[in-house]
């Protein structure tokens, strides 16, 4: 007797489970990045009965039907997926746009669609825009920058009595960065930079004293790395850069009249050729810098900035020391993978 009656609760409570789950589906929430490569047609999330309720470039908040879910992780449609919970809910909770999402908890217990009570356990919970814009913001960037640059040269130790005076150049640079998470990231680059200067200098020579005004026109390869801290909206932000750069100097020509020892003659349009033990041709200091950078789609920024090189090597071995200052500035476009 006492094995029919337990034999008889279970079947209840087998009928009961049953009833319970009648017109229930089981969901898994999930935060969804697409492929960038990837249209995603609706035809083909609803073959894997994905339901999107927020959406901001290739990522979006979704409830995948549990049964399809291993199968939709198979499809070419999405990078990553990120689940948080798994849900039951019961198919007239979905309005026709399919709004509704779930709370923390694990599971959701739904009776029937005519109970307001147990209704209230489902409830709108989207994903804060904030961990959206972080998961968006991540992951490398490529782009290109084109600007000016001017430069101004500090001496030490002069040799000569005469003035320095800063010119103006062109900046390009081929921009690579990766960023950590909406606010901070570390960005470099590989830079043709101008850095030319003029001089105006009064040289003695054989009991005459002469004036010498030329003009330097100088190339350089320059790599700068910094830290890059950015706050603002999700459309626009403005970036804070510091660090460090390295660079060799390419290319010196001179212009004008140049003073070469032993000889007091003019030089025009003479093309320098570096003395080994006398120039240095690396160069490296501190950066600084600050931007504005504007989404125009997903995955193009538009950039404007303008940075700040410190040099702390010297130019020249002899017989004065004279070290680097430029400005460079600028406006670019970049690509978020």
């Amino acid at each position: 007797m006492k094995k029919h009656l337990i034999f008889v609760m279970l079947l209840a409570l087998m009928g009961g489970a049953f009833a319970q789950n009648q017109g229930t589906k089981e969901y898994v929430s999930a935060l969804i990045t697409f492929r960038a490569d990837s249209n995603v047609p609706q035809d083909s999330l609803d073959k894997y009965g994905v339901i999107i309720q927020t959406r901001s470039g290739r990522m979006a908040n979704a409830l995948i039907e549990a049964e399809q879910y291993q199968a939709f992780l198979m499809s070419n449609l999405v990078e990553r997926v990120q689940p948080s919970t798994r849900v039951f809910l019961h198919t007239n909770q979905l309005n026709d746009k399919g709004v509704y999402t779930v709370d923390s908890r694990s599971h959701h217990d739904v009776k029937a669609k005519d109970n307001p009570e147990r209704r209230e356990d489902v409830r709108r919970h989207m994903i804060p825009e904030e961990d959206i814009r972080n998961d968006e913001a991540k992951g490398w960037y490529l782009g290109l920058m084109l600007g000016g640059s001017s430069n101004y040269m500090a001496v030490k130790q002069a040799m000569w009595d005469g003035k320095w005076y800063s010119q103006r150049g062109l900046n390009l640079e081929a921009r690579f960065g990766y960023q950590f998470n909406e606010w901070i990231g570390i960005r470099s680059g590989l830079n043709l930079v101008s850095k030319n200067y003029s001089t105006d200098l009064s040289i003695p020579f054989n009991g005459v004293t002469n004036s010498y005004q030329t003009y330097h026109q100088n190339q350089y390869l320059q790599l700068p790395v910094m830290a890059d801290l950015s706050i603002g909206g999700e459309s626009v932000r403005i970036h804070f850069m510091a660090g460090g750069y390295a660079a060799f100097w390419a290319s010196h020509y001179r212009d004008g009249y140049v003073y070469v020892p032993g000889d007091s003659r003019p030089y025009s349009g003479w093309t320098y050729r570096f003395v080994k033990g006398y120039d240095k041709r690396f160069d490296a200091g501190l950066a600084g810098g600050i931007g504005l950078t504007m989404k125009v789609t997903p995955a193009w920024q538009l950039h404007f900035e303008g940075n700040y090189y410190h040099g702390l090597i010297s130019t020249a071995a002899k017989p004065y020391k004279t070290y680097n200052r430029t400005w460079t500035f600028g406006m670019g476009l970049t690509y978020h993978f």
